[in-house]
């Protein structure tokens, strides 16, 4: 009877740790219910695996060592689970929130204006760009107080200085045909980003020689909230939307040329994965005004326009988007250990100065990014589209070489720190 005396004593202790573990773990179901990070077909595993040892943990009160291991058992699982909750919303809201960067933007004039020659005279009135994606942010700083400006744009300007313009080929025209244009419509200088100064020059040389850069400005702006139809079950085909952005100062930012253009379509139910490649240089009308363009160039406007101008040329509804610049896919390439890629034909890399005879290769990530971005050697195989195919390939093979890693969750932390 002396030996029975701690084990009643430790009962009402034990029954008090008994309920707030399966409280504790009912509301862990509920956490991951919310999530939805885990396939209904898991979730129903884990909600199996959780009420059984719920129902242990109730029935159980005689045998103590067995009720304590249950009692670790379940409070190790509730903290392993938080920990992955925690990782997984610090992840996401690194990766999804809106950060300030900085976009560069210059006042331009006619080459053969005299304002251009001597650098003094009239700017006003100044051209903008309605579709600027930080258009609000361009008129603040036009608007704002003469001092905070320098150069020529260190005047006091009102709203009717400047004159918006649907797109930049109407934008440079006013400029361009100022003498020849109505006074309600005419500019002497334009204020634009040097991203869509980039694709002037691109697309239209001989509009880019009348040019002239005045003075180069550097503003900070905020991306917009991204818009996209959200889904509403993992076990339901989805699609995402991959926009690779060759951006040469190595950042990220919100309006860039999208040189990689790739949806993928899951289907959990078949375990399948369809990817689709759009070429960069394919013309297709812009969701902003109907106008063809470039596909590359919609990302000049922001990643939303590029969503909206894909769903509406396919027809589909893009759930989700990553965005990614080539320093990152090297680095996931690399955390990954490298990459295996079968190689149908000679190829002579620009970037990198790298050379392929037909074979499988063990590519690390620049050497991967070099094959990925190659199109003037394999033009006779079809220049863009094949350099889409092969992205294609480098795609499937990362997907394939993290689901046979076996240490791939200890490499999560890495993979997030190179594209967040």
């Amino acid at each position: 009877m002396k030996q029975e005396k701690p084990v009643k004593k430790s009962r009402p202790f034990l029954s008090f740790f008994q309920l707030l573990a399966a409280l504790s773990s009912l509301a862990m179901l509920y956490f991951l219910y919310q999530s939805q990070v885990l396939p209904i077909r898991l979730f129903g595993f884990v909600v199996i695996f959780y009420l059984l040892l719920i129902t242990l943990l109730i029935v159980i009160s005689r045998k103590i060592v067995l009720l304590v291991i249950l009692l670790i058992l379940d409070i190790l699982l509730n903290i392993a689970l938080s920990f992955v909750f925690y990782k997984y919303n610090d992840y996401f809201s690194q990766i999804g929130k809106n950060e300030t960067y900085e976009e560069k933007y210059s006042l331009i004039t006619l080459a053969s204006s005299s304002l251009a020659k001597t650098g003094q005279g009239e700017i006003i009135r100044i051209g903008i760009l309605n579709s600027d994606p930080y258009k609000e942010t361009v008129e603040q700083y036009l608007r704002a107080d003469a001092a905070s400006r320098e150069g020529l744009l260190a005047k006091s300007l009102t709203q009717s200085d400047y004159l918006g313009f649907s797109d930049t080929l109407s934008l440079t025209s006013a400029l361009i045909n100022q003498n020849n244009t109505k006074e309600a419509s005419s500019v002497r200088t334009i204020f634009l980003s040097n991203g869509n100064l980039e694709s002037l020059k691109d697309n239209n040389q001989e509009i880019w020689n009348q040019l002239h850069v005045l003075q180069e400005v550097t503003l900070k702006v905020t991306p917009k909230t991204i818009e996209t139809t959200k889904n509403t079950s993992l076990d339901a085909p989805f699609t995402v939307y991959i926009s690779g952005i060759d951006n040469r100062d190595h950042t990220l930012p919100y309006a860039a040329r999208s040189d990689v253009n790739l949806i993928m379509v899951f289907n959990p139910a078949r375990h399948q994965i369809l990817v689709l490649n759009t070429p960069r240089d394919y013309y297709v009308p812009l969701a902003m005004n109907g106008q063809k363009d470039k596909l590359t160039h919609a990302g000049l406007y922001g990643v939303n326009e590029s969503i909206h101008t894909l769903e509406n040329f396919y027809n589909i509804k893009i759930n989700y988007y990553a965005r990614i610049n080539f320093d990152a896919t090297s680095s996931i390439i690399d955390q990954l250990g490298g990459v295996d890629i079968t190689i149908p034909y000679v190829v002579n890399t620009y970037h990198g100065r790298r050379h392929y005879e037909p074979g499988t290769y063990h590519l690390n990530g620049d050497q991967a990014l070099d094959f990925a971005r190659e199109r003037v050697s394999i033009s006779w195989a079809g220049g863009d589209r094949e350099r889409g195919r092969n992205q294609e390939k480098i795609l499937s093979a990362l997907i394939a070489k993290s689901q046979q890693d076996p240490n791939i969750l200890g490499k999560v932390d890495q993979i997030f720190a190179s594209i967040a």
